[in-house]
């Protein structure tokens, strides 16, 4: 049966049998005995023959049962195929309703909201920018009250030095100077510290306005904003209240001074010897003990009862004050000729152009969901 002419007519034999007969033909002899002893008869076939040509045939011709199995399997795929299709549509159908459903809720309360929010928006940059304009109102006057104040401190500071300088020459004309030094000396000091005080205090309690119209997460956070406000203006007076007491203390030094000066005016007026004393014991230093305790009584705490030594130190003293205040008037007067801008202000018109960002945002958002 191995033979190359047996498997050529056992080929040929099937290329005639495909040829001429059906599938279901070919399947029905091979299921059906008396339909293949028939074509087995009429060609004249051998055992071996038969053998060979049935194997051959049925690696060709699918068997019925096998091949309804597999179409039942191949049906059931199909169906199940379908199944999951029309399932995983029904699901997508769903799922795509469901989202256009909240994207539609979602644009309903957007648009329910957005006047109110475009307003609170608009109110807020509008508040923040008057707050940084509050606030650079506030820093341009007390920096004008600085100048004046540093103004007022040079003036005194000159008029002092000229008053220890005129002492020995004219004795009413000096301590009139000197009076008024002290007193111009007193205001200046205590207005400077005052203004920063109150520029301090002022800023914070306008950033702590300011920081109401910024959004906030929650009241926790506000209430921390809340207690950095007062952390802050509590900071402030604990710093510049020594000054301010400092400050205090050395201008009643100098209002009483400048008494001193006022009531020794009068005595020179009164008393013409005793000033021609106190001008021998400035110049010369030759003067009787008598008349040396008299002049000290008398003119103690002007510069009508100080030696030169003792003018000369008041006098330099006078004139470090007097450079100190020079300096800080030359740097007050150029930041009020630049604007005299606060950087607190100008932070704030920065969250201001952040707010403004945000309804440039909204607004277009409004824009595309409306047209």
């Amino acid at each position: 049966m191995g033979s190359p002419e047996r498997n050529e007519f056992v080929e040929s034999m099937v290329g005639y049998l495909l040829d001429t007969r059906s599938t279901e033909v070919l399947q029905l002899m091979l299921s059906e005995e008396e339909a293949w002893k028939q074509l087995v008869e009429e060609a004249g076939l051998s055992r071996e023959e038969e053998v060979a040509l049935r194997e051959a045939l049925a690696e060709i011709v699918p068997d019925p049962d096998v091949q309804d199995e597999e179409d039942k399997m191949e049906r059931d795929e199909e169906d199940d195929l379908r199944d999951a299709h029309s399932e995983t549509t029904v699901d997508s159908d769903v799922d795509d309703e469901d989202d256009l459903q909240n994207a539609l809720q979602e644009k309903e309360s957007f648009l329910k909201v957005y006047p109110q929010v475009k307003r609170e928006l608009e109110e807020s940059i509008r508040k923040l920018h008057a707050l940084a304009d509050k606030i650079d109102k506030v820093h341009r006057d007390c920096t004008i009250t600085q100048v004046v104040a540093s103004s007022t401190g040079a003036l005194s500071g000159v008029l002092t030095v000229l008053g220890f300088a005129l002492a020995p020459v004219s004795a009413g004309f000096s301590l009139g100077l000197s009076a008024t030094g002290l007193g111009l000396g007193a205001a200046a000091a205590v207005t400077s510290v005052s203004t920063t005080i109150v520029e301090a205090v002022s800023t914070a309690s306008v950033e702590a306005e300011a920081s109401q119209l910024l959004p906030r997460s929650n009241d926790t956070e506000n209430d921390i904003k809340s207690n950095n406000t007062e952390k802050v203006i509590k900071e402030v007076l604990e710093k510049n209240t020594p000054r301010l007491i400092s400050a205090s203390k050395n201008s009643f030094r100098n209002l009483e001074g400048m008494r001193k000066n006022i009531d020794a005016i009068k005595l020179t007026k009164a008393s013409p010897r005793l000033t021609n004393n106190a001008k021998r014991l400035m110049t010369t230093g030759k003067v009787s003990a008598r008349n040396t305790r008299q002049v000290r009584k008398a003119f103690g705490g002007t510069a009508l009862a100080m030696t030169k030594r003792a003018r000369i130190m008041g006098a330099a003293t006078a004139g470090l004050t007097l450079v100190l205040d020079v300096v800080s008037l030359i740097q007050e007067s150029n930041h009020l000729q630049e604007g005299a801008k606060a950087e607190s202000a100008e932070k704030l018109r920065q969250q201001a152009q952040e707010l403004e960002q945000k309804l440039q945002e909204l607004i277009r958002v409004y824009d595309s969901l409306t047209q």
